[in-house]
């Protein structure tokens, strides 16, 4: 074996630390990952009720995917122009949240959401477009919000999400639009979008690890609470209690009605009835 196919000295020392310190090491358990998957089924389940009105036509959105990435890793398969979305949370969870989809998909929804077919020739995105994928996107998410309060158990809240346009193919861009370490782990969660008469699409939603971990605690404590409320053994009446209730049963009697007598006619006099037929003719406006 010649000289050079020995590792050098820095090699091995790189090796060593990248073993050491767990560098491709999994962050998130597969419960992690199966658990972000089921709250993104329910929570975006509701967003897509939420699209379909705005739309006026059936929306479908599920979770085909979800893996663990390393947040430049997830900038790195991005390209071209891309529609971010960030969500903060300002009660109930903390933590980073951003949506991506395609341009578009965007698009498309801007343009149904301004009285067209949805079958856009041209992808350009002015101002008046992202303002309505903006308020689109606010309603979605508010929806996702609620569903995610039931199913964490906490009352929780967002505010205004916002809505830019990044260009991925420059190598400048700052992803995403909050400050954070390109070497954090985060989920990234892969959607399949379907709108009715218009082609199938994806987008991803990156939320960070810590935010993950926090979510399946909340997650977990709510469904061990609501298990141990269904295996309460139910209270059985005592034999006394039941015996008095039978007794209560039995001593209801029948209501008697007091005999209604006919009353005496009342009359009135040749005077007091010649000032009330002044009344007769005047219009009165009657509503019940």
């Amino acid at each position: 074996m010649s000289e050079n196919e020995y590792l050098s000295q820095e090699e091995l020392d790189q090796l060593l630390k990248s073993m050491s310190t767990g560098e491709n090491e999994k962050v998130l358990t597969d419960a992690e990952i199966d658990m972000i998957g089921e709250i993104g089924n329910i929570a975006m389940g509701s967003a897509a009720t939420t699209l379909s009105v705005i739309l006026g036509r059936d929306v479908n959105i599920t979770v085909p995917n979800v893996e663990e990435l390393k947040l430049k890793e997830v900038k790195n398969k991005l390209s071209g122009e891309q529609v971010v979305v960030t969500v903060e949370y300002t009660e109930g969870l903390e933590g980073m949240n951003v949506l991506v989809l395609t341009k578009n998909m965007v698009a498309r929804i801007a343009d149904l959401m301004m009285g067209g077919t949805g079958e856009v020739e041209a992808e350009e995105l002015d101002d008046i477009k992202l303002s309505a994928v903006s308020e689109a996107m606010n309603q979605m998410m508010g929806s996702s919000a609620t569903s995610l309060s039931e199913l964490l158990g906490t009352k929780i809240n967002i505010s205004p999400p916002k809505v830019e346009l990044m260009n991925f193919d420059d190598p400048n861009v700052s992803f995403p639009p909050i400050v954070e370490d390109p070497e954090k782990k985060v989920a990234l969660v892969e959607f399949s979008l379907e709108i009715e008469g218009l082609p199938k699409g994806t987008f991803f939603q990156v939320i960070g690890a810590d935010l993950v971990k926090k979510m399946y605690q909340m997650f977990t404590h709510t469904k061990e609470t609501d298990k141990k409320e269904e295996e309460k053994p139910k209270v059985e009446e005592t034999q006394p209690a039941k015996k008095e209730r039978k007794e209560e049963v039995k001593k209801v009697e029948p209501v008697q009605f007091p005999e209604l007598k006919e009353e005496k006619e009342v009359t009135l006099d040749k005077e007091v009835y010649g000032k009330l037929e002044l009344l007769f003719d005047v219009p009165l406006k009657v509503t019940v």
